[in-house]
């Protein structure tokens, strides 16, 4: 298990990708900022720190005085995170981000995230890691068959996320329902968006429904 050290995020600083993620989650972005073009190793770290706003964990999960990210098979995603999470509390912990190479090295993370890669290896580590109280999140196409309960999916070429509320409940975590409300894909059951302001403009009351999306290199 290798704890990742930081390094300079290209094209886009930390603040950056972190306050287009963290706006995009208030529901109040415009349409000419959410053109705003972001690399996706970027993209995805900074939706995995802002992921630990909306996500409950029990409270014998949160024993450490560590709040630990780890990645599997994506070193630049662990970098870019590693350089965001530098010097930040995550529910009142240092947060730190391990690079890992088996399910045993994640026994004290709070969130992993595994890269695309070998699905059949990646299938078993989940099952390794099932009932514990993880936040699981993929980048695969079936990521949520797999047993994850967060997976990043590319619509468009804008990375979006769905969620299966199965694997919260087994690992014992409770999803905020602002996250289910942005997520393309809950259960796989696909949101609706007939209600969404054309081009993501704001609706009345400063907030957009449509669903969240990030435009990536």
């Amino acid at each position: 298990m290798t704890v990742v050290s930081c390094r300079p995020v290209k094209h886009v600083s930390a603040a950056q990708a972190i306050a287009i993620i963290g706006l995009l989650f208030a529901a109040s972005f415009t349409t000419q900022a959410m053109a705003e073009s972001v690399p996706e190793d970027s993209v995805k770290a900074a939706f995995l720190y802002r992921f630990t706003d909306y996500v409950e964990w029990p409270p014998p999960a949160l024993g450490s005085v560590q709040f630990t990210i780890a990645v599997l098979d994506d070193p630049g995603v662990a970098a870019d995170l590693a350089h965001m999470v530098a010097g930040h509390q995550v529910k009142g912990r240092t947060a730190q981000v391990k690079l890992i190479h088996h399910a045993k090295e994640a026994a004290e993370a709070q969130i992993v995230f595994i890269g695309s890669g070998e699905a059949d290896g990646h299938q078993r580590f989940i099952a390794a890691l099932t009932g514990q109280p993880v936040l699981i999140v993929t980048d695969e196409d079936h990521g949520l068959e797999e047993g994850s309960t967060v997976n990043f999916m590319l619509v468009d070429h804008r990375l979006r996320f769905e969620i299966s509320l199965t694997a919260a409940a087994r690992s014992g975590l409770k999803i905020s329902s602002e996250l289910l409300s942005v997520a393309a894909r809950v259960e796989g059951r696909l949101r609706s968006n007939a209600g969404c302001a054309p081009q993501g403009i704001p609706q009345a009351g400063g907030k957009s429904r449509c669903p969240m999306a990030v435009a990536t290199q």
